[in-house]
């Protein structure tokens, strides 16, 4: 017998054609869309879906065991259904195809079309990879996380529409509440976290959150600085459109190390240029009245920009930079306790979206996964200079 649970119930109500799942530790998500689609099978409705995440062992061990536990529950034996070779389960006319990528080659997914699509585990799939499934997909597509962090599932899927402009998307979120079938043991393992907010809210509740031991940086909110709080060099790092131009203060108290966001714009012109449409980054610092004898640590590789500073009186000097300076860097400022203004949100959003890179087993590789942003790169860039008197250029 095949127990449906609230969590099936929710997904099998979601009425457009992608289905976001959103859900936390034990909400049997992975199994709830298996009984879906074996349901499809036996209701002889002939499909082909593809389900697919990042390896082959999560695959083994997830959805491809869940099939099995559905087909034995159900009275049928997989191993009389599945290829091993292929990877493939053909029954009453249907095809479930199991694929794994563990990249982010765009041209992943380029494989025959198929009628659903259930991609597990959507935060280990790059979008590239992603929308060309979605893409070549002509029905149903199923797509689940725990949301450690915010996901492309948030940032892209709902742009998606059809001819007619409406969306074709929507989300529900489930949790370990929603499973009848959770095991005791896990649920009261879920429960003894709740004093762990940031874990909670995301493994716990559902919430879409910044839970990830991949998290390079950590950080709390301040609302008062300290009086022996001790003001360091300020951190500048330069952009070209698109990228900004940002300055952030920094005061140290012990090893706490508080951060504020002076600006951060793009367009900002390298040079003053009387006359010029543009504002310059000499304009910006003049216009919010910046202390030209405080100290600004900035990337030195935007000497024109940092020549223009010291040109107009604005203490200024350029980080040296070594090979693995990113990485020196990085772990030097990870030895402080980091505080940051309410105001500082896009210091806030730096942080949640910068994560250390995995293997394919989700070994934790100490290299930055992407782009550092241009305020945390400025931040590093002051702690660098005070950590260090010389820097030797290798680059």
């Amino acid at each position: 017998m095949i127990y449906l649970t609230t969590t099936y119930h929710k997904i099998k109500a979601i009425p457009t054609r992608i289905k976001v799942i959103q859900g936390g530790q034990g909400a049997g998500k992975n199994y709830a869309i298996a009984i879906i689609l074996f349901e499809r099978m036996i209701n002889d409705q002939r499909f082909i879906a593809t389900v697919m995440t990042d390896t082959y062992d999560n695959l083994k061990d997830g959805a491809i065991q869940d099939f099995e536990n559905i087909f034995n529950s159900a009275g049928y034996d997989l191993k009389d259904y599945y290829n091993k070779s292929t990877k493939d389960i053909h029954f009453l006319g249907s095809v479930i195809q199991f694929r794994y990528i563990s990249d982010n080659k765009k041209q992943a997914g380029k494989s025959k079309r198929r009628d659903i699509l259930y991609i597990n585990e959507t935060n280990k799939i790059g979008w590239g990879v992603a929308s060309t499934y979605i893409g070549r997909t002509s029905g149903d597509v199923y797509l689940d996380l725990n949301p450690d962090r915010e996901d492309w599932v948030h940032t892209e899927v709902p742009k998606m529409t059809d001819l007619q402009g409406n969306q074709i998307s929507s989300q529900i979120i489930v949790t370990y509440q929603d499973n009848e079938l959770i095991p005791e043991a896990e649920k009261q393992f879920i429960l003894s976290r709740k004093d762990n907010v940031e874990w909670f809210r995301v493994y716990g509740l559902g919430l879409t959150g910044v839970y990830s031991e991949r998290r390079i940086y950590n950080y709390k909110f301040y609302n008062i600085l300290p009086d022996k709080a001790i003001r360091l060099s300020s951190g500048m790092d330069f952009g070209v459109s698109p990228d900004p131009t940002c300055l952030v203060d920094i005061w140290l108290d012990d090893n706490k190390l508080y951060v504020d966001e002076v600006f951060e714009l793009n367009n900002l012109m390298p040079e003053k240029i009387q006359g010029a449409e543009r504002m310059s980054i000499v304009d910006k610092m003049e216009e919010i009245n910046y202390p030209r004898g405080q100290s600004i640590v900035a990337d030195s590789a935007g000497a024109v920009s940092i020549r223009d500073l010291k040109k107009y009186g604005y203490n200024v000097t350029g980080v040296k930079k070594f090979t693995g300076s990113v990485i020196t860097g990085i772990n030097q400022l990870r030895g402080y306790d980091l505080y940051i203004s309410n105001k500082s949100q896009n210091i806030k959003r730096a942080i949640e979206s910068y994560f250390w890179k995995v293997d394919q087993n989700d070994k934790i590789i100490p290299e930055p996964d992407g782009h550092e942003s241009d305020t945390l790169a400025a931040i590093r860039y002051s702690i660098m200079r005070k950590k260090q008197n010389k820097f030797t250029f290798l680059d």
